[in-house]
């Protein structure tokens, strides 16, 4: 008897490939869709990052200018830090765009990722495929999500950069609100988020313009929500400073007042300063005390010399990486319910309407 041959059983390799390829056409299909909002998303982030690169290296130079310390009010360089110079409006300018970042790309990314099936008719052809549905819902979230984090990454450094030398050369504080969501790694955090609710709100609603609309109250409503509430996620410290003091004590170094500070003249309420024994003079005692003189210094010193005192609410400058840390967790929590809604629409989604 001749020996038999045995013939090897058939292997996946097939499989293997056509899972290789779905993965490379998707990543092409997801090329070919969203190209042109990338291209302008690389574009404005390359934009950003060498503009505020430029005023960092301007920012460097003036506080060079000024020893390597705050440039003082009336000197040409602090004329350039003054409320309405070119400078300080650009900064502002650029400040705001980075926070508005995440919105843009909620709209121009995170939207189109369902409503252009919805919209197109073309979920039978797309799900049909090698892939299923989840997973190719997965597969084009990820490629977009890592694109938006590598995109807003960049931005997020240099704005950082930007935002501390801001701070050695004129009187602001990071913990102030644009500035604190422009700072460490929360423009990528805020980014991936609003791309994954725009991702969310566009599979439920089907519609685009319906969803931007959906994207755009959400962002405003929630941000507005952080502003109002972050200076009160952890206790604030308490402290009493002597008006017109010169040393500000725990107010340096980007110290952020909660509550108090501000002096009400003339009024019959509390006037929210203090005398020595630290009971609160009323705004017609102070008005009495010390008299408002046109800027002329005499009620400056005549707070300085009776000794009166600020009772101040503040966050410590050194509590930043905390509040970053608890808002970070908030925004990836919206995220993790976002992609969770994304999912359990998807898995719902009847082909046979397209």
């Amino acid at each position: 008897m001749s020996p038999v041959t045995q013939v090897p059983a058939p292997t996946n390799h097939q499989d293997d490939l056509g899972s290789a390829g779905g993965v490379r056409g998707l990543l092409w299909l997801t090329w070919r869709q969203h190209r042109w909002t990338l291209i302008g998303t690389l574009v404005l982030a390359a934009v950003l990052v060498g503009w505020m690169t430029y005023l960092s290296m301007a920012l460097t130079d003036l506080w060079h200018q000024c020893h390597e310390t705050f440039c003082p009010e009336h000197s040409p360089q602090g004329e350039r830090l003054a409320g309405s110079s070119n400078l300080v409006l650009t900064l502002g300018a650029l400040s705001r765009l980075v926070q508005y970042m995440p919105l843009l790309i909620g709209l121009f990314i995170g939207v189109p990722v369902l409503t252009r099936e919805h919209e197109q008719r073309t979920l039978l052809l797309a799900w049909s495929q090698d892939f299923s549905p989840q997973r190719w819902l997965w597969t084009k979230l990820g490629i977009l999500g890592l694109f938006v984090a590598a995109v807003t990454a960049a931005v997020a450094g240099v704005s950082d950069h930007l935002a501390h030398l801001e701070t050695q050369v004129a009187p602001v504080t990071l913990f102030d609100h644009v500035p604190f969501l422009n700072t460490a790694m929360l423009p990528v955090v805020i980014s991936i988020c609003w791309f994954a609710v725009g991702a969310a709100l566009g599979a439920a609603i089907r519609r685009t313009l319906p969803a931007v609309f959906a994207v755009i109250a959400g962002f405003i409503g929630l941000t507005y929500f952080v502003q109002w509430h972050y200076p009160t996620l952890m206790k604030p410290l308490s402290v009493h400073l002597q008006m017109d003091g010169p040393d500000r004590g725990p107010l340096r170094d980007n110290a952020l007042v909660v509550k108090g500070g501000m002096i009400d003249y003339g009024a019959d309420g509390p006037s929210g300063a203090f005398d020595a024994t630290g009971r609160q003079l009323s705004g017609v005692e102070l008005q009495r005390l010390c008299p408002p003189d046109n800027d002329s210094g005499r009620m400056l010193s005549c707070l300085s010399n009776l000794h009166l005192q600020q009772h101040l609410q503040y966050q410590p400058g050194s509590r930043i990486p905390e509040f970053h840390l608890i808002v970070a967790t908030g925004y990836l929590g919206l995220t993790a319910v976002a992609l969770a809604a994304v999912w359990w629409i998807v898995r719902r989604t009847n082909l046979s309407a397209g």
